[in-house]
This record gives structure tokens, sequence and C-alpha cells, in this order.
């Protein structure tokens, strides 16, 4: 059979795009059939996966937290106003809110409570922990201790001792989270409450007037009857023991607390009283009886002078015992509390007081050739002058 050209031609065209349309079939089919296993085999990791993984945990409810809402003092009855060596009160809005935030940050655990401290102007007192709880009236109760180091960092905040400055209190936890107040509270802190400080140099202005008139109307510290010379060793040790005393009793007044008396105190009282010893055993020596008791001159002319002049040795000894005297009073209205000198002040203070004990002697002794003192009566004072 002949077919014309074109004919042939078409037939041509028509078996070509036949064959070029069923190889594209076939691709797409691979394609297809490719893509399907893919799908396949990743539905088959994914349900591997989630079987292994464990099931998740239902979100737990976020904690709320209480918020303060008053802050007080039980001593002084008010709610501003706070004072050192004080139990005061944190009133919150829910006492059940705060343990239980107190038990989530500790776990759970027995003594979650002791978890809840003091905050002070944002700042962690870390030891002053919770004493009490009050439920009923939603109260923490806490105590300003103060030995403590942490409130004790306020201590150079007051200008005066009877001073008072803003803060801002609050309880939190030792993972330094605290509460925040309802609103803001004004409240003011105070080192020492006034009545203490009243009270305090009432006794040591009483204490140091009397005894002021009883050493110049008496022979309290001095020689003799009470006409004679002031000793210097006499008047050490009645400096040091109004000094510790008046200091002993202000820190109780102020703290409430009986101080305990350091050691270097007892070394101050021990050197002054066996300073006071010697120099009365070298005056009972030295002492004859054809010796005339001399009229006091003034109390510094007196204890710095002997039968040549002003000494040396005996300003020494005055000037250090005023020295550290002023030490020891500005370290107890500083730190409330009785100061443990350094040993090397002691030492100085023990050298001084040999030094005046061991030149006394020199003081005493009498001239072999210098004219003998005759005694003269004198009736007006009923004392006896030498000639």
């Amino acid at each position: 059979m002949k077919y014309k050209l074109h004919t042939q031609l078409l037939i041509t065209v028509f078996l070509l795009a036949g064959s070029w349309g069923y190889g594209g079939t076939l691709k797409v089919r691979k394609d297809t059939l490719n893509t399907k296993r893919i799908l396949e085999q990743a539905d088959s990791i994914r349900l591997k996966r989630q079987q292994a993984a464990s099931p998740c945990k239902p979100a737990a409810a976020p904690l709320i937290f209480p918020k303060v809402t008053k802050v007080g003092s039980f001593a002084t009855g008010r709610d501003s106003l706070l004072v050192f060596g004080d139990y005061i009160y944190i009133t919150v809005d829910s006492i059940e809110a705060l343990l239980a935030v107190s038990d989530s940050l500790a776990g759970k655990k027995k003594d979650s409570a002791g978890a809840i401290i003091l905050y002070i102007n944002g700042n962690a007192m870390r030891d002053i922990g919770v004493l009490n709880f009050d439920k009923k009236e939603h109260e923490l109760v806490f105590y300003l201790d103060r030995h403590s180091k942490y409130l004790f960092k306020f201590y150079p905040e007051f200008p005066y001792l009877w001073s008072k400055i803003p803060v801002s209190v609050s309880a939190g936890f030792k993972n330094g989270t605290f509460l925040q107040a309802d609103h803001p509270l004004s409240i003011y802190l105070k080192f020492v409450s006034r009545w203490s400080i009243v009270f305090s140099f009432m006794f040591i202005i009483i204490s140091t007037v009397v005894f002021v008139v009883l050493a110049a109307k008496t022979n309290l510290i001095r020689i003799g009857d009470d006409h004679s010379p002031f000793s210097l060793g006499l008047t050490q040790l009645s400096f040091w023991t109004i000094v510790v005393g008046c200091s002993f009793i202000y820190i109780w007044i102020v703290t409430d607390v009986l101080p305990p008396i350091s050691g270097s105190t007892l070394i101050l009282i021990s050197v002054s009283a066996l300073t006071t010893a010697g120099s009365r055993l070298v005056d009972i020596r030295t002492k004859t009886p054809g010796d005339v008791l001399q009229r006091s001159k003034s109390f510094l002319e007196d204890i710095l002078q002997d039968e040549l002049g002003y000494s040396v040795h005996r300003a020494q000894m005055f000037m250090w015992t005023i020295i550290l005297g002023f030490v020891f009073v500005s370290s107890v209205i500083r730190f409330q509390q009785i100061p443990q000198l350094d040993e090397s002040l002691l030492a100085l203070m023990g050298i001084s007081s040999g030094a005046y004990v061991g030149l006394k002697t020199m003081e005493n002794k009498k001239d072999p050739n210098a004219n003998p003192v005759t005694p003269v009566a004198d009736t007006k004072d009923g004392l006896v002058k030498t000639t």
C-alpha cells in the first residue's frame, strides 16, 4: 500500500508524539512512587519518635506573690519608726500564699519557712530570719539584732547617734526574691531610741558630777587629808573606774544587754591599780617622821610636778591616759560594746606607768646637804607649813 508523502509525515509525527507521551507518563508514575515511598518512611520515623518520647507534663500554675501591707514596731508602737534591737512585724495580704511560695522555692522541705528573711532597702539581712507567724493577723515577726553584720552596715548612714534614716522594709527569701509593698510605706530606722540616750547621758552626767565634787571636797584622790596634793596614781585609777563603769551602764541602757568585759579592760584596771599601789608604797618607804605634808597648789600642778617642777614621765603618763580614754569612749559610742584594745597600746600604758613608779623613787629621795625643814604651826587654817 502506497501512501502519499504528507500522510507518511503525519503518521511519523503521531508515532513520535505517542512515544514521548508514554515516556512522560512512566516518569510521572516513577516520581509518584518515589514520593509516596519517602512520605511513608517519614511517617514511620515520626511514629517511632512519638512512641519513644515521654508524655508531656501539664503546665504548673503560676506562683502568686503576696504583698506587704504594713510594717510596725512592738516597742515604739508606731508603724513608721523602727529601732535597732526591737521586735518588728510585717503584715502581708496572705500568709498561705507566702508559705506556698516558700515551699515551692525550697522544694517543699520541712524547714521551708526558715528561708524567709528580712529585707531593708532591697538588701537581704541573711542573719535575720523570721521568728514567728501569726496566721490570723497575717503577720511575720523579726528581731532587729544589733549584732547582725548585715544590719550594722546601715550604721555609717546615721549622721548622729539619735538620727533616723528613711528605709524600705520587706520580707523575702534567701534566693534574692522579696515581696513588694502594696503601696509606698514611709518608714524610718533609728539606731538608738531617744529615751535610751536620755537615760544613759543623765546617768553619765550625774556620775561624773558626783565624782568631781567628791574629788574636790574630799581626799578621794589625794595623798593625805582634804588639803593635800592630788595623786597621779589615784587619779588614773579613778579615771578608768569612771570610764569603764559609765560605758558599761551606757551599753546596758542602750542595748538592753549586759556587755562582757574585755581582756584589755581588765588589763587597764590592773595597771592603774598596780601603779597606785606602787606609788603609795614608794611614798610610805621614803617618808620620815620629820616630813611635813604639803598643801595642794592646783590639780594639774599636783599631778604633773615633782620637787623640781614639771616632769616628763608624769606628763607622759597623764597624756596616754587621756588618749586611751578617748579611744575607749569613742569605740563604746560607735559599736555599743566594751572594746578590745590593741596589745601595743596596753604595753605603752604599762611602760608609762612603770616609768612613773620607777622615777617616783628618785623624786622622794632627800638631799643630805639640804637645810632641815622646820615645821611652823598656822592657827588660821589648822595646817602645818614649812620654813
